[in-house]
């Protein structure tokens, strides 16, 4: 694996059969080419992604140790929109803080955001993965070239532009309970003057359910509170106002009802394990096509770029949701009400005989690009591109509908009955029952009907857009015995749009578990201008001074400055550093959005979940950063090299949710003293019974991090019995982590820890990646070990907060039949070794741990 990263600077290159000019080398981190050398990068080639088992782009994630925290695996309990999309978090920043880049161009965020509200490019919605040339990953600061959203770094997805045969791929994969299947082609052939090339690539993968592995069953754990258990069942509890206690339902444990239990004989709960009915890999179906075109026209190059996929996920979930945002009652006059009086419902509509039902996300993704470029004069050259993207999602996930279920419990249930009219119980009016009698023919029976009736959908309608125009001139300024001076300066133009558009039962605030939220559209307009220098002095020096000022919608703007240097002290020895600072603007969706979600608060001396909505603020401020880097190269001998790169990030102003439980003190607290109409109290709604129905919340500029570290690398490559032997590793070490909530609050260390209770993701202390390879002209055999380090679960109420180090082992062999075909061997994983005990919901954590085993595969290529 080499270390070059690049961006649209451009050096022509030969095709060596034709003697033409054919296309262009991008290079990342600089706006010149050449300005690589002074970067920290990883470069990840199509061998190694084939090698690691890569069936699509969420699983390159894993081999790049400096990047941790994103959520590329389901997790439905932590983040229910997002299912079927990844992205990359380099440090831990956050998932909206390393810029993505196709080719050197920038590429539109996706349709949904996470449950914190962070915007994001989907990685997986790029290209067909066999269209990989390289992916280029930037470890440093680049707002000083790139602009926005750059404070971790950059990752550049370089395709083919053109290959010289036809290829066509077919891997078949396969674990213990689910499969996957991947069939793909790429091929060039000439069009006029220029050159076509054509892939696409058609994946699938069938489900892989929780119920297929044991270390997901709450059963194991004895049933403990942070397994997949819960207090609300079907048949649930009932709250009796005469004996101020939950009485649970007299069906409870009734052997009809799987996965309903109580703890003891004393149990007043009716309780329901969910642990069989969740997805571990949702089922998945994507389709991609890529069509890139190069041309040389006189003294001008030509170029033009057109992306395609479609995700479809089906992620499985309990079999309904819980009812956790207002209090449903049954009365006494309910004709199966066992209780004699009025009782308050505690539970779900639907239990474990029920089955699983489904969210499911339809992800339609475009991009368009083009460009032209070519020579003012013999030392500079002049570049023009243009690009626009999209994604649209289609997001459907089922919920019950709350004043539905309310008239249900009280007789008025049913499509055909009239509130207003109608009798309870009567005609086509009916009582919904949801007694465990429903099911055991002991009690009125609810029909399929009257239980569709119940039940509703959220039915997102989303869509993300970018459109991004730049020019740009770069050449040798000056040239002298002893070096030369490069210069590179530019112009750019972008503008995003984002909108959301819910079901009506969600802008009604309806449904039981998604709460409220408004539809909105929103856009921003961002104008930039940008210069670089680079200076190289006896072939031992280089320097480069790099600026950008950027603004956006109106605003002031921010200037993000940087400075690199390299000095090659010897033959052997190179020494490199960097600073700068960058920034981050506030997305579409934190500055005009809205977000619906569900937390749990301490009120009134109970934990209760309640509705709130976050909305945005035009008037946030874009996050800030400022980076530092200093390393050293040292290559002893021919083939065997070694990097070490020590770097700091301050990281501040970062947008984040206001937290609910400051507000709903603050406002309980203006009640005691008698005070009305605070700002505290009209930001909390209550219903007639006392009981909080909304907590209005905001995004706001609030924290900072502080966090360093160490990145070692080291490759070796040499002749070895008539072939080749390549190694390599790469481990990063987090030395800081700290987060402050605002500026006069302690700091919190987040390393080694899930950061459940702060803004980050989970941070293992220590990754390493290690690769070794041997290959000739017929066979190729190639291992990877991944190492990440324990750390520690800050989730509240478990009994055990270590989670234990994991390292796993992938093996792949490639014997090449002849120069047409080769046949692949592959297992990911190879000793099957299960994630780590978490005290999670399915006891394993989804941002970091794989919970698919042994994955093998069998891969054929064929060229033409």
């Amino acid at each position: 694996m080499s270390a070059c990263l690049c961006a649209p600077a451009a050096a022509q290159i030969i095709d060596n059969d034709e003697g033409v000019r054919v296309s262009e080398v991008i290079v990342t981190g600089s706006r010149l080419a050449g300005g690589d050398r002074l970067a920290a990068v990883d470069t990840l080639t199509l061998d190694i992604v084939d090698a690691a088992g890569a069936a699509d782009m969420s699983h390159v994630l894993r081999l790049f140790a400096a990047n941790s925290g994103s959520e590329a695996q389901i997790d439905q309990m932590n983040n229910p929109q997002s299912s079927g999309t990844a992205q990359f978090n380099l440090r831990n920043l956050g998932l909206g803080s390393t810029l993505v880049l196709v080719d050197g161009q920038r590429w539109t965020n996706s349709a949904v955001v996470a449950t914190d509200g962070s915007a994001f490019v989907d990685i997986n919605s790029l290209m067909p993965s066999i269209a990989l040339q390289r992916i280029d990953v930037l470890k440093d600061g680049a707002s000083a070239v790139y602009g926005s959203d750059a404070v971790a770094g950059v990752v550049n997805f370089i395709t083919r532009t053109r290959v010289a045969r036809p290829e066509i791929r077919a891997k078949y994969a396969f674990t213990d309970g689910s499969e996957e299947t991947v069939v793909e082609g790429i091929g060039s052939f000439p069009i006029g003057q220029g050159h076509m090339t054509l892939a696409a690539s058609r994946f699938h993968r069938s489900a892989l359910g929780s119920d297929e592995r044991d270390f997901t069953q709450a059963e194991n754990y004895g049933r403990a509170a942070w397994s997949a258990v819960s207090s609300y069942g079907q048949p649930g509890s009932y709250f009796r106002p005469s004996s101020q206690s939950f009485a649970s339902d007299p069906d409870c444990v009734n052997p009809a009802f799987p996965g309903s239990y109580r703890d003891g004989p004393t149990d007043t709960f009716c309780r329901f394990d969910y642990s069989d009915f969740f997805d571990l890999v949702p089922e998945e179906t994507r389709t991609q096509l890529m069509a890139d075109y190069r041309q040389h026209v006189g003294e001008v190059d030509i170029w033009a770029q057109a992306l395609w996929s479609t995700t479809h996920t089906r992620a499985r979930q309990s079999p309904s949701l819980p009812i956790l945002s207002r209090t449903l009652s049954v009365p006494a006059t309910h004709p199966d009400n066992p209780f004699g009086e009025e009782v308050a419902f505690r539970g779900r509509l639907s239990g474990g005989a029920a089955g699983a039902s489904a969210a499911e996300f339809d992800y339609d993704t475009w991009r368009l690009a083009s460009g032209a470029s070519g020579a003012l004069n013999n030392d500079w050259r002049w570049d023009l591109n243009a690009s626009m993207s999209r994604q649209s999602v289609a997001y459907d996930k089922p919920d019950v509908l709350g004043n539905a279920l309310q008239n249900a419990l009280n007789g008025f249930g049913g499509t055909g009955c009239d509130l207003a009219m109608g009798t309870a119980g009567a005609g086509a009016c009916h009582f919904y029952n949801p007694f465990g009698s429903a099911d055991l023919g002991t009690g009125t029976a609810n029909s399929q009907a009257l239980k569709d009736s119940l039940s509703g959908w959220t039915r997102l309608r989303g869509r993300s857009e970018l459109i991004t125009l730049d020019g740009s001139v770069q050449g040798r300024a000056a040239q002298w015995s002893g070096g030369y001076l490069d210069l590179a300066g530019g112009l750019q133009y972008r503008r995003s749009n984002f909108r959301h558009d819910w079901s009506d039962a969600v802008n009604a605030g309806d449904l039981l578990t998604a709460g409220y939220a408004p539809d909105f559209e929103g856009n921003q307009e961002t104008l930039a201008a940008y210069g670089e220098a680079r200076l190289s002095l006896q072939n031992l020096l280089e320097i480069q001074l790099a600026g950008r000022h950027e603004s956006y919608d109106g605003q002031s703007g921010k200037f993000s400055p940087k400075l690199a240097a390299r000095w090659d002290a010897t033959d052997a020895l190179s020494f490199r550093g960097s600073w700068g600072k960058g920034y981050r603007a506030p997305s579409v969706f934190t500055t005009q959005g809205a977000l619906a979600s569900q937390p749990s608060v301490l009120d009134r001396g109970s934990f209760v979940f309640v509705n709130t909505l976050t909305s945005g603020d035009r008037k946030l401020a874009p996050e800030t950063s400022e980076h530092l880097s200093l390393g050293v190269l040292w290559t002893p001998l021919q083939g065997l090299d070694f990097s070490i790169d020590g770097w700091s990030i301050d990281y501040s102003d970062l947008v984040i949710k206001e937290a609910p439980q400051p507000i709903i003190d603050r406002a309980a607290a203006d009640d005691a003293a008698g005070l009305s109409g605070t700002a505290a109290q009209r930001r909390v709604t209550r219903s007639t019974s006392g009981a909080i129905s909304m907590v209005q919340l905001y995004f706001v500029n609030a924290s900072s991090i502080e966090t360093s570290g160490m990145d070692f690398t080291a490759r070796y490559h040499r002749p070895l019995l008539e072939g080749q032997l390549s190694t390599s590793a790469k481990w990063t070490l987090v030395d800081r982590y700290d987060i402050r909530v605002n500026a006069q609050s302690p700091a919190v260390s987040g390393v080694g820890s899930t950061n459940l209770n702060t803004l980050g993701r989970s941070l293992p202390k220590n990754r390493g990646e290690f690769a070794a390879s041997w290959s000739n002209d017929r066979h190729a055999l190639t291992g990877l070990i991944h190492y990440t380090s324990g750390y520690h679960n800050d989730r509240a109420g478990i009994t055990d907060t270590s989670i234990a180090s994991q390292t796993t082992a992938d093996l792949i062999y490639r014997y090449t039949v002849n120069p047409d075909l080769d046949l692949s061997i592959g297992a990911v994983n190879i000793f099957d070794k299960a994630p780590p005990l978490a005290q999670f919901f399915l006891a394993y954590d989804p941002v970091v741990a794989d919970p698919r085993g042994r994955v093998v595969s069998l891969s054929l290529t064929q060229r033409f």
